[in-house]
């Protein structure tokens, strides 16, 4: 396989993100320096120097049309899509990912997800995989997923925002055959840094454990930020996910 003509790796950002950028990448180079793929960063009107690629869509437009402005411009068949805030914590085993790839295309998977967060429901063919069932809440994340590139592209045309994406999207696979496959363990080892413009404690004790500087402006969360986290995590944790999304489909409510 060639890899490089195979996926490419797209970061997804936007300006009001370009604080982070040169930590993300950073980390990046430090623990998958042998990476086989072009990593593409995706972002407004900002470029950050050190990725392969920048594509810069302008200010005004949605999440999902500046990932469909990407997509359309990446000619691989299979993307690994990041966002920008998930920095990598411990070295990317390449030969395990290379492995997942070759099963992505083995299967005919419309994505392969890195992380069982929703977990999988049915083993897959004898594989060490698991396959999400489709049209329930989470099936599609925005988690560090491989993703056949013209399915992210379809998701991508019909959604606005990366909450919609995941919300709707979910429950955008009627005439979808191809499986939505999961690992069973996290295999792609980054930390979700940042959350809602806020750092994570754990990404600033990551950064000081590297001895990467950060000088920007972005800080821990507020006290009633992290409240109102605590009680959404506490309703995920006593309702059904389908009920919630749902729920929060037909009346547009929240973010996530």
């Amino acid at each position: 396989m060639n890899a490089s003509s195979e996926c490419t790796v797209l970061v997804t950002s936007c300006d009001a993100y370009h604080d982070i950028e040169a930590l993300f990448l950073a980390m990046w180079r430090k623990y998958w320096p042998e990476c086989p793929f072009r990593l593409v960063l995706l972002t407004e009107t900002l470029p950050t120097p050190g990725f392969d690629e920048t594509i810069c869509t302008g200010r005004g437009k949605t999440w999902c049309q500046m990932l469909s402005e990407a997509l359309e411009q990446i000619g691989t068949p299979y993307v690994l899509m990041l966002m920008n805030d998930y920095f990598l914590s411990s070295p990317v085993d390449t030969g395990r990912f290379m492995q997942r790839l070759r099963e992505a295309k083995r299967y005919e998977a419309a994505s392969l997800r890195l992380m069982p967060n929703p977990p999988g429901k049915h083993p897959w063919e004898g594989s060490d995989l698991m396959e999400m069932p489709k049209n329930t809440a989470y099936c599609v994340t925005c988690q560090a997923t491989i993703w056949e590139r013209d399915f992210l592209l379809s998701l991508a045309r019909r959604n606005k925002s990366a909450w919609e994406f995941e919300r709707y999207g979910s429950f955008m696979m009627k005439d979808e055959a191809r499986p939505l496959l999961v690992t069973r363990e996290k295999e792609f080892p980054f930390l979700d840094c940042v959350h809602k413009g806020y750092w994570e404690k754990w990404g600033l004790e990551l950064l000081a454990r590297e001895g990467v500087p950060y000088s920007g402006s972005r800080t821990l969360p507020p006290a009633n930020v992290r409240l109102a986290e605590w009680a959404k995590a506490a309703i995920f944790r006593l309702l059904p996910w389908n009920l919630i999304v749902r729920t929060q489909n037909i009346f547009n409510a929240g973010k996530k």
